[in-house]
């Protein structure tokens, strides 16, 4: 009777525990939905025709697709963009990314991509597999299938892990912590995955959400997205893992710098 009792107690908390974290979630998003600035148009070519072409596929959740910025050239594709049409190539960028998807959308968006011949692609989500507490494992696996199917098809790929949701002021606690530790778990599987499958990571939790903690001008309005200066942070780390990757596998015609 006692073991009952515990049992029923136990799960009782356990209850009430779940809909407080429902309650802060929902809370998180009113208070961002407000400042939402959703992703703007692509823009998708860079640089001058006459210079031989080269093909950028972005892929992943809003962070991918640019959500939080007004000008294409401002998100993480069209910063990848220009940069590389400047090293002498004429760019075309495509992006498969959409705001809300998770890993087991990816295989999805590598179809959609891989129709275009891709010569690199740039991966980033996790976000929202950890808002929706999917299991890291499976989320892991997931991407993995989406860097092998690409670097199968020839494409040199560089994955921007989750960032870890615990530098969200947004987020009430004890929800910050739990999204924090989880986000920080995913980051792990993912770059197990991403190396396995033969692609390279960039650790977008571990290295830069320090840096967005430290430095709210790093965000959007909405204090979730990143902002102009955020975005081009990302670039900053994602491009030169891109050329790198490029020289090791010896993709001809990339450009050595940016």
């Amino acid at each position: 009777m006692r073991r009952t009792a515990t049992l029923l107690t136990a799960g009782a908390a356990t209850c009430a525990i779940a809909g407080l974290l429902k309650r802060q979630s929902a809370l998180a998003d009113e208070r961002v939905r407000p400042y939402l600035t959703p992703a703007p148009p692509v823009r998708e070519h860079y640089g001058d025709p006459a210079d031989p072409p080269l093909t950028l596929a972005v892929l992943g959740d809003s962070s991918a697709q640019g959500v939080g910025v007004n000008d294409f050239d401002d998100t993480l594709g069209g910063w990848l963009g220009a940069r590389l049409a400047a090293g002498g190539r004429y760019v075309r960028v495509v992006t498969a990314a959409v705001d809300g998807s998770r890993a087991e959308h990816l295989d999805a968006q590598v179809t959609q991509v891989l129709a275009a011949g891709p010569q690199l692609a740039v991966v980033s989500t996790g976000v929202n597999d950890v808002r929706n507490r999917s299991n890291p494992r499976r989320a892991a696996r997931d991407l993995g299938s989406a860097v092998h199917r690409l670097r199968a098809a020839g494409a040199v790929v560089v994955v921007g892990t989750t960032p870890y949701l615990g530098i969200l002021t947004q987020v009430d606690q004890p929800l910050r912590t739990i999204g924090h530790s989880l986000s920080r778990l995913l980051e792990r599987e993912q770059v197990r995955a991403v190396v396995a499958a033969g692609g390279r990571p960039v650790l977008f939790g571990r290295l830069l959400s320090p840096v967005f903690r430290a430095d709210r001008g790093l965000f959007a309005r909405d204090g979730f997205h990143p902002s102009q200066r955020g975005y081009a942070l990302l670039g900053e780390h994602v491009l030169p893992a891109l050329l790198a990757e490029a020289a090791d596998v010896g993709l001809p015609g990339v450009p050595s710098g940016s």
